[in-house]
């Protein structure tokens, strides 16, 4: 048996997708002889307790006042656990952090969305999208072993070996902005759908760290139109199959929608989606507006609008909606996880000799 680290957060703030691509990690990791530990921020920690597919040991970690506490902290969970390679997730660490955490003489894993961070400090890298390729990871991280592009794409176990639905079984609008909705979208787009007088059946998922839920559900108990409420939801793949046509953020619920070849309209929110959801538009499977610069209610309701109008259009072309099916079909590939696992393996037998 062998033992992985994870250092990683999540919150409101900071929202799930870095918590879950470590969570998916680990439940590969868990069907290859490995122990999952975690340290957590004390929001995820409480996050993760109301996970039904959670894998895993999980602590808390202080919020210590400098990085050198926090190595300390990691170094003696290391020896504690037998750790043999720890995984880092997050757009916190800085570069001496990173520094001193290899230090340590471990092999270190990172999670990474746009190679713009300078010297990661890493032994190997993880980026799923598919232009991780472009991203220049060879140039300025020569020493580094790297899993790059859509065949290392790390998913939960939900969302491997999926059997598709074709569009004509599938019945929903779903609306799913994430762990937390930072940019409160979900209810500028369930308002403007209701005004136009949406008559298909819609479906509103909201993450476990969601900060808007009572307002939601005062809209909610007030419309008319045909709606169904998710909070939380912990099997998300099986609703994502009866999705005929998405509105999703486009962080890591882009390259779930993928697998289960949803047709989807994702929203960026943040400069480190822009490339990952320009090469899922390339694909053909999805159409994208981008929220990242946006300042300002009113640009935001104007853009909202202009979402929805595409979106509904799309809702009623089926032959549309049948090639981004077809296309989403043909590119996707769930067995990344499995391959960043076996890569890790290789890292750790490496560093044993």
């Amino acid at each position: 048996m062998q033992h992985i680290l994870f250092r990683v957060n999540a919150g409101v703030t900071s929202g799930l997708g870095h918590l879950m691509r470590c969570l998916a990690l680990a439940q590969a990791a868990s069907k290859n002889q490995f122990s999952a530990v975690f340290l957590l921020n004390s929001e995820g920690a409480k996050l993760s307790q109301n996970r039904q597919d959670w894998i895993g040991q999980v602590h808390v970690m202080p919020e210590f006042k400098t990085d050198i506490q926090e190595i300390e902290k990691i170094s003696d969970c290391c020896i504690n656990h037998n750790i043999d390679v720890i995984v880092i997730d997050g757009y916190h660490f800085s570069a001496e952090y990173r520094q001193q955490l290899a230090s340590l003489n471990y092999p270190v894993v990172c999670f990474d969305d746009m190679n713009n961070a300078g010297n990661l400090y890493a032994d190997l890298i993880i980026n799923g999208a598919s232009s991780a390729n472009q991203l220049g990871y060879a140039l300025n991280q020569p020493d580094t072993q790297l899993c790059l592009g859509d065949s290392f794409r790390v998913l939960r176990q939900e969302f491997c070996d999926l059997q598709s639905k074709p569009i004509e079984q599938r019945e929903y609008l779903t609306i799913v902005m994430g762990g937390s909705d930072p940019a409160n979208l979900i209810i500028p787009l369930f308002v403007s759908l209701e005004r136009m007088g949406f008559s298909g059946k819609l479906l509103i998922i909201s993450g476990a760290a969601y900060p808007f839920l009572t307002q939601l559900k005062n809209h909610l108990n007030h419309t008319k139109i045909k709606v169904e409420h998710l909070h939380d939801c912990q099997q998300i793949a099986k609703w994502f199959l009866q999705t005929r046509l998405a509105i999703s953020a486009a962080g890591g619920s882009q390259f779930e929608l993928h697998a289960t070849a949803t047709p989807s309209c994702l929203l960026t929110v943040a400069d480190n989606q822009l490339e990952a959801t320009k090469a899922a538009v390339l694909q053909g499977w999805c159409i994208t507006e981008d929220f990242s610069a946006i300042v300002g209610h009113n640009e935001t309701q104007q853009r909202v609008a202009k979402v929805v109008q595409r979106v509904v259009s799309l809702w009623s072309n089926e032959a549309a909606l049948l090639n981004m099916q077809s296309r989403a079909l043909a590119s996707r590939d769930s067995r990344g996880a499995q391959r960043v696992i076996e890569q890790i393996q290789t890292l750790c037998i490496a560093n044993k000799k």
